[in-house]
Order: structure tokens, then sequence, then C-alpha cells
């Protein structure tokens, strides 16, 4: 399989969303430490703006950007004009115009889908002196007494359908920006989530792997083999979790 990210055009996949964890609070607390000042917030790959509308309170202007028209509309939806400074833009984070400068540039599980050798550059010229780009991933589940049953049916339903868990198309996307990033810090933070079943299941169909629409009828029995193993540690239709979320900041560099 190869993505390429245009399932998160899909109508779908955004509306799931509303069903990923919201990062720990934690988090947000280090990354306004990190930044220099407070005029400015760039995310790329924003998607419906999780860090975006977190972070907004504290910064005179966030620019948010992503591809995704429906990505963009939750967004919005969801912030529900509770934050004017915020902008939605609707460009790859490659091609969008940036104006300096930025105090801090964040991409939350975003980073893979772009172009570093393009991007990079651009950034440093734009980012203030000791401003940092925060590179942020998970908001899935990382520990659980059901984990092993979780990640099986994961694992299994990767095969199925034709690609290799962790395989390495998928290693060489998540790392192809690394040279591009002189890494200053790296630093992971943990909240216990307790989250409905049948919300974990739909945010499933949040990831690309899941999309409904790559899916089709087979999305339906995903779903029923991840409730069969998770219902057993359910508890009022309810399961609990922790969720780790690692985040490795720095500068980019203009080349490699």
């Amino acid at each position: 399989m190869t993505y390429a990210g245009e399932e998160f055009e899909d109508e779908d996949v955004a509306g799931s969303y509303v069903h990923r964890p919201d990062y720990p609070a934690a988090l947000h607390a280090r990354l306004l430490e990190l930044a220099p000042g407070r005029l400015r917030l760039l995310d790329l790959g924003c998607g419906p703006g999780k860090l975006a509308r977190a972070l907004a309170p504290h910064f005179s202007e966030v620019v948010a950007v992503d591809p995704s028209a429906s990505m963009l509309r939750l967004g919005h939806d969801l912030d529900d004009d509770a934050h004017a400074n915020i902008r939605w833009l609707r460009a790859r984070a490659e091609d969008v115009e940036l104006e300096a400068p930025a105090d801090l540039v964040v991409a939350g599980a975003s980073l893979h889908w772009m172009d570093a050798a393009v991007l990079f550059p651009r950034l440093a010229r734009v980012m203030m002196p000791d401003a940092i780009l925060a590179v942020i991933d998970g908001d899935a589940p990382t520990a659980a007494p059901w984990i092993d049953a979780y990640q099986s049916v994961i694992v299994g339903w990767v095969e199925r359908l034709g690609d290799i868990w962790n395989g390495p198309a998928h290693r060489e996307r998540m790392s192809r920006h690394d040279p591009w990033l002189e890494v200053r810090g790296r630093e992971s933070f943990s909240v216990q989530v307790r989250q409905p079943l049948e919300s974990l299941i739909a945010c499933q169909h949040s990831r690309a792997t899941w999309a409904r629409s790559r899916m089709g009828a087979l999305a339906d029995v995903f779903d029923a083999d991840l409730r069969a193993a998770l219902a057993p540690w359910a508890h009022d239709g309810a399961v609990a979790f922790e969720m780790r979320t690692t985040l490795v900041w720095g500068r980019p560099r203009v080349a490699i």
C-alpha cells in the first residue's frame, strides 16, 4: 500500500479525528517554555487544529496550515470562533507563503507527509534565531493490559491489507526528515486516558491505513475484530490506557 496523504481529504477520515485524544497538557506547557516569544505560531499539517487551538490563547497569531479542506472545516467548526487569532490556510507546507518571524513551529503527526528538502530551508529563513521546530507524535494507546490484543489485531490487518507492519517503506517515510533537523532535545509525556470503546474503534479510521474509503466493506469486519478483542477489557463501555506523546525539537537545516 502507498499513501500520499489524499486520504485526509476524505470527510469521514476528518470526522473520525474527533475521536483522537488530546495531547497531554504537559506537552503544551513545555512547548510554551521552549518558545522565545509569543508573536506567531506556525502549525504545519494542522489537521483539525488540535495544537493550534490549544496554544492559540498564548500567541498573538496562529497560522494553521493543511492541504485538506475537510480538516480545516472541522478545525474551524471545533474552534467555533473561540480564537479569532487563528488563520486557517489550505496549502501544502512546502508551498504556503511563510511570514517572518515565527516564534514556534509545530508539526503534530504530520511531518512525514512533507518534503523536508523543500520545507526546512524555508522554515530556517522565517524562524526567530532562538525559535524551535517541534516534531510531535503519539495520540494512540501505548500501554494497557489489553495492548497485546489490540496490537495483534492491528498487525494482522496491516498484513491482510497487503502491507508489512512497520516495514521499510513506513520506516523510511517516518525518518526521511531526520537529516534536515538539528536535534536539540527529546522528551516524552504520558497521560492516562479513559475512552469509550466505540470511540477508540472509530478513531482508527482517522488514520490513512484504516480510511473507510480504502477498506470498503472490510471496515466493518475490522471494527468487529477490534471490538471482540477489547470488549473483555471494557468497563461501562470504556477502556483505559496510557498514551505517550513524544516531542523532538531543534532547528531546521538549510542544507545537508
